[in-house]
């Protein structure tokens, strides 16, 4: 089983989904803190970005909330008149709640590129860092786990060795926007 692990970013970029499609399995972590300023409720696209305002507070990405989801869509729409009949395919998508909307639109996604990879979601635990992805890892039954090119800078590794996970990391083959080839 290859398994990989990402926090559930808005509208992903297309190495979000080459992983995904080396893996067997996608487990999205949003029992994380969320962190301002990365890609969870926003996307750039043409060196122009695209943000969906969230509610201020130190919240897990499973507990953060959109301000007023429904307006920011539409705005994003409104900004992006050449992608509306693919933006409109997200619609019943767009909640609330940052995790469910983002699950949402990444499954979505990764139906339409035809891509067969499972996707789950993490739970709570006190664990942390590599030992929580290798806890993540060792519940799915994974013998691989694909990370991230920025791995390299935090994973453990011989962890996973010793519990018989290889550990793989991706490299992006095409870095545009998702709605470059939707």
């Amino acid at each position: 089983m290859r398994v990989t692990i990402h926090q559930p970013n808005f509208f992903p970029w297309i190495p979000f989904f080459e992983k995904a499609a080396d893996a067997d399995v996608m487990v999205i972590l949003t029992h994380c803190q969320w962190a301002k300023g990365g890609y969870q409720n926003r996307f750039k696209l043409a060196d122009q970005w695209y943000t969906m305002p969230v509610v201020q507070g130190l919240q897990s990405i499973a507990d953060k909330k959109y301000i007023d989801p429904a307006h920011a869509w539409r705005k994003i729409k409104g900004e992006l008149p050449e992608y509306r009949d693919t933006l409109d395919q997200f619609d019943d998508c767009i909640c609330g709640g940052l995790a469910v909307t983002n699950i949402n639109i990444i499954t979505r996604i990764r139906d339409l590129l035809g891509l067969r990879t499972a996707m789950a979601v993490d739970h709570r635990t006190d664990l942390a860092g590599s030992e929580r992805l290798l806890d993540i890892c060792l519940q799915h039954g994974a013998i691989e786990y694909i990370s991230g090119p920025s791995g390299r800078d935090y994973l453990d590794v011989v962890l996973f060795n010793e519990h018989g996970i290889d550990v793989k990391f991706h490299r992006a083959q095409n870095k545009r926007a998702i709605l470059e080839v939707l």
